[in-house]
């Protein structure tokens, strides 16, 4: 139902009359509270159950406890450069615009016009007949019309404000999602670095292997000449050489793909990532322990739990709006201008002409389907509700998950350097052995294999770390509070 009125109050009472409705205007439907979710005093895998002393530090630059240059190099660039975070960036000004969108319709609006018709009036025989179609058709006139046409929707129940604090939870959630997307880049671009590094050493370890197996080979070659050995030893020190000499093609395969996949991360064309990191280094350690912070602080700074709070903030002014809808809405309009049926006189004093009103839209058939849309929007409250408590529920199993990870890897990682320096040594007993001939040329093939499986998996254990370590990093979002002490062997 449309109710549209004509008032002939002067335009300083209508404006009184608008301010105090607004003044007194309130907002239907539920106000955001942030729910109070329970979180656990401690950490279930966390060893260090008292607070550490020592200095406290925001670890918002995690890289650089890598004390690698390239790693910090490539961490800007992926920050600037990722196409990723650029993408974030974008989807951030559209929720900006948004906001700006639900903000303007607070607020009245007003356009220029200009008109020019020319009309008749409609015919019409209320009593009889007319005598001719002459005397039926009045004589058509013009009508000329400018000015400025005002109108202000006085939002006395908050359906407006109701979009626009949902508009503006929205664009907090964006602005938090670039943040989540950049953490995700940078812990992606430090774990491929850090698996560049391992196909290195790998690669590496390879290398020497195959020098190993050639020096091992003429050894063998000069005892066979002096008549000391058969010459199958020779057979099986050339056989291991050529299956020691796949691994270098399998490895160079390997790094190619992570540079590729680093030159994604980046942001760069292919072979960028490739002429960085063409001079090999060894994979990089850190010599930080982490001792975390209180559960409640640390997920405080997940920005995936920020975003789905904000989610939920938007989706509860959403119910406040689909409220709203259910009350009239009431304008205030108004026209000043010129107004004259002659376009020759329409810029005389005598032309000028103005109205305002007000108009009062009430849907008081549209209960079935406001309805279903309020019964919408309380759903879509509860959804948001439970991504939120699913949200903070998986932090803490992330949280959980990589610092048991990280912590048993070190522990692994130490054990195998001890065992690959026992196999070096037992490779180069072997070897000595085997010239004096005190020792069969299989027991320098078996030390050499356990030899080459040691370094391999040592190679392998220091990326794992570093990377659990990176996860470490990322679970806890990239801004945390941690008491940092020298790393110690146990």
């Amino acid at each position: 139902m449309i109710i549209a009125s004509t008032l002939s109050y002067a335009p300083r009472s209508i404006g009184i009359i608008g301010l105090s409705l607004v003044l007194s205007a309130c907002m239907v439907g539920p106000d955001y509270r942030k729910p109070d979710t329970p979180l656990p005093k401690d950490w279930v895998s966390s060893q260090n159950k008292k607070t550490a002393k020592g200095e406290v530090a925001s670890e918002l630059a995690w890289w650089q406890n890598f004390h690698d240059p390239v790693l910090n190099q490539l961490m800007a660039k992926a920050a600037n450069g990722n196409l990723d975070v650029k993408i974030a960036g974008t989807r951030i000004a559209q929720a900006r615009a948004s906001s700006a969108f639900a903000n303007a319709a607070l607020f009245p609006v007003g356009d220029m016009m200009a008109s020019a018709t020319r009309q008749a009036n409609q015919i019409g025989f209320p009593n009889s007949a007319p005598a001719s179609l002459s005397s039926a058709v009045k004589q058509p006139f013009n009508i000329f019309k400018t000015g400025f046409d005002a109108s202000w929707e006085l939002d006395l129940f908050g359906g407006h404000r109701r979009e626009a604090e949902s508009a503006r939870a929205e664009l907090a959630a964006s602005a938090i999602s670039l943040d989540d997307v950049l953490i995700s880049t940078l812990a992606e671009a430090a774990r491929t670095y850090i698996e560049i590094r391992q196909y290195q050493a790998q690669l590496r370890v390879a290398e020497e292997t195959i020098a190993a197996d050639m020096k091992t080979t003429a050894i063998t070659q000069q005892r066979v000449e002096l008549g000391e050995t058969a010459g199958l030893d020779v057979s099986r020190a050339e056989a291991q050489q050529q299956h020691d000499q796949t691994q270098i093609p399998y490895y160079r395969n390997l790094l190619t793909q992570a540079e590729y996949s680093l030159d994604v991360l980046l942001g760069e064309q292919p072979g960028a990532a490739h002429r960085l990191l063409n001079a090999a280094s060894a994979i990089p350690a850190s010599d930080k322990q982490l001792i975390l912070a209180a559960p409640a602080s640390v997920i405080a700074q997940r920005p995936d739990i920020r975003s789905a709070e904000r989610k939920l903030a938007s989706a509860t002014a959403q119910q406040g709006a689909a409220v709203a809808k259910f009350f009239p809405d009431i304008s205030l309009v108004g026209f000043i201008g010129l107004f004259n049926t002659d376009a020759g006189s329409l810029l005389r004093v005598s032309s000028k002409s103005w109205t305002m009103g007000a108009n009062v839209l009430w849907p008081i058939l549209s209960y079935g389907s406001l309805s279903a849309n309020l019964d919408a929007a309380n759903a879509k409250q509860q959804e948001a509700l439970v991504k939120y408590q699913q949200t903070i529920i998986s932090a803490l199993a992330d949280v959980e998950r990589s610092f048991s990870a990280y912590t048993e890897q070190e522990k692994y990682t130490q054990s195998l350097e001890k065992a690959t320096a026992a196999d070096l040594n037992i490779s180069e007993i072997a070897l000595r052995r085997y010239e004096e001939g005190l020792a069969s040329f299989l027991d320098v093939l078996d030390a050499q294999r356990g030899l080459y499986a040691s370094q391999n998996q040592l190679a392998l254990a220091k990326a794992q770390s570093a990377q659990n370590l990176i996860a470490v990093y990322k679970s806890l979002g990239g801004s945390w509070e941690v008491a940092k002490v020298a790393k110690s062997n146990p």
